[in-house]
C-alpha cells in the first residue's frame, strides 16, 4: 500500500439524531479513539454541522503530521508544536522527510492560525479529561484590550488588570479585504443562470436565481438561508425570520444559537420574486419539507435511489450549484462572498452619504455576536473608499462655511 494511503484519513459517518458527523479514521478505516471523543462532545454540545466538519479537517493536518512522525498525541511537546508549524509552511509536507524552505506556503497565516486553535482546543479537551496534565500549546497573558473587554459582558465585575491567554505560536496575519464581487460581475453571474419564459419552464433556475439575489441582497449565512422555513417569512412586515434550529433535516443552522434569532429585511423585488416562487415554483413540487429551498429536480435520487424531489435542499448541492455557475459565467463566486459584499455594501453607503456608520445595526443586520467583529472585519477601507469619505467631509466643510458668510 502507498504510504500516503496508511496515513489519518476524514470520513462523514450518519449518526442517529444527530445527522452527518465527520470523523478520523487509521489506516484500517477504525476511529482515532481521542479524535472521535472529541468529536462527539463538539456534537453533544450543539456544534453546527459545518464547525464539525472544519474543526475535523483542521485536526486532520496534525495527525497527519503525528503519523509522519511516529509521534503519538499525547506525547508531543511544545517543541513538536513548533516543528508542526514549520510543517503547515512547507509546500512539500507530504514528503518523508521536510526540512525547513524559503519559498510560499499553500496554507495562508489565518489557515495554519485556525488549525492551531483546533489542535489548541483539543489538547485543552484532553487535559478536562485528565489524558494529560498540561497541554504542549502554550498560552501568554496579555492585557485585556478595549476590543477584548466590550466581548466581556463582565468585564466591569473584574478587579485590576484584566488579561487573555493567547497561544504562544501564532503566525503574523496580514491585513487583508474580505472578498467581495463587484456589480457587474454579479450580473454576469446572475445572467448565467437560465430562467425560461415562467417560472415552471425552468424551476431550478428560477430558484437558483433568487437564492443568489437573496444571498446578495439580505447577507445570510448558507446555513441561514437553507433553514428558512415557511413560517419564517413575514410579507407584511418585509422581511423574514432567521432561527435557531439544531434539527433541520438538511443539516444546516443558524451560527447564532438559541435566544440570537433576528428579522432581516428585504427589497419588494425580491420579496415579489419570492412570492412567485412560492405560488408558481414551491408548491407545484408538492415538496415533502416545510423547509423554502427544496430539489426541483425531478430525476433527482439518494443514495438509495428513493426520489428527492421536492426535499429540502443542503449545503453541498448549493456549493455545487456555485460551481456550476461559476465555470459557466467565468466569475468565480462562493455564496459567503455575497454576504461579504453585501455588508461592504453597508459599511459604503454610509460613507458616501458623509454619515457616520452604524455599526450595531450592521451588526445586528449580519448576525455578528459582536459589534467589534463586525468592525474588525469591515473597517479595511480602500483608497477609493476613503476618497468618498473625504470629499463629502470637504463638501460639508464648505457648505458650513458658506452659511457663515452668508449671515
Amino acid at each position: 500500500m502507498d504510504e500516503v494511503n496508511k496515513a489519518p484519513k476524514m470520513v462523514g459517518a450518519d449518526v442517529p439524531e444527530r445527522g452527518r458527523i465527520y470523523y478520523l479514521v487509521d489506516d484500517q478505516y477504525d476511529f482515532i479513539p481521542l479524535a472521535k471523543e472529541f468529536f462527539d462532545w463538539n456534537a453533544a454540545t450543539n456544534r453546527a454541522p459545518a464547525t464539525l466538519k472544519a474543526y475535523c479537517s483542521r485536526l486532520l493536518w496534525y495527525y497527519r503530521f503525528l503519523w509522519q512522525r511516529n509521534l503519538h498525541i499525547l506525547d508531543a511537546t511544545p517543541a513538536d508544536l513548533t516543528e508542526f508549524v514549520i510543517w503547515l509552511c512547507n509546500p512539500y509536507r507530504e514528503s518523508a522527510a521536510v526540512s525547513p524552505i524559503h519559498q510560499a506556503s499553500p496554507l495562508t497565516a489565518s489557515s495554519v492560525n485556525l488549525i492551531l486553535q483546533v489542535v489548541g482546543a483539543f489538547y485543552r479537551f484532553l487535559v478536562r479529561r485528565g489524558m494529560i496534565s498540561e497541554s504542549p500549546v502554550r498560552y501568554v497573558d496579555v492585557p485585556r484590550g478595549k476590543w477584548l473587554t466590550e466581548r466581556d459582558l463582565l468585564a466591569h465585575t473584574r478587579q485590576g488588570r484584566t488579561v487573555v491567554q493567547r497561544m504562544e505560536l501564532k503566525l503574523k496575519e496580514p491585513s487583508r479585504l474580505p472578498p467581495i464581487v463587484s456589480e457587474q460581475d454579479f450580473q454576469t453571474f446572475i445572467a448565467s443562470i437560465h430562467m425560461g419564459q415562467d417560472p415552471n419552464g425552468d424551476p431550478s433556475g428560477f430558484r437558483d436565481r433568487l437564492l443568489c439575489l437573496m444571498l446578495n441582497e439580505g447577507g445570510f449565512r448558507i446555513g441561514e438561508i437553507l433553514g428558512l422555513r415557511m413560517e419564517d417569512l413575514e410579507f407584511g412586515k418585509q422581511g423574514v425570520h432567521v432561527r435557531f434550529r439544531p434539527d433541520n433535516e438538511n443539516g444546516a443552522r443558524a451560527k447564532a444559537g438559541y435566544g440570537r434569532d433576528r428579522f432581516v429585511h428585504l427589497p419588494s423585488e425580491i420579496l415579489g420574486l419570492l412570492d412567485i416562487y412560492l405560488t408558481e415554483v414551491w408548491i407545484e413540487a408538492s415538496p415533502t419539507t416545510s423547509h423554502l429551498w427544496i430539489i426541483l429536480n425531478k430525476r433527482a435520487k439518494d443514495r438509495d435511489g428513493g426520489s428527492t424531489y421536492g426535499a429540502a435542499l443542503n449545503v453541498s448541492a448549493v456549493e455545487q450549484m456555485f460551481r456550476y455557475y461559476s465555470e459557466k459565467s467565468g466569475i468565480k463566486l462562493h455564496p459567503h462572498v455575497l454576504r461579504h459584499t453585501h455588508a461592504t455594501a453597508l459599511v459604503r453607503s454610509y460613507l458616501r452619504d458623509g454619515e457616520a456608520v452604524d455599526w450595531k445595526f450592521i451588526q445586528e443586520r449580519l448576525g455578528h455576536a459582536s459589534v467589534v467583529t463586525t468592525m474588525q472585519t469591515y473597517t479595511h477601507l480602500t483608497n477609493e473608499d476613503r476618497k468618498w469619505a473625504y470629499d463629502r467631509y470637504q463638501e460639508r466643510r464648505s457648505e458650513r462655511a458658506a452659511q457663515r458668510t452668508g449671515r
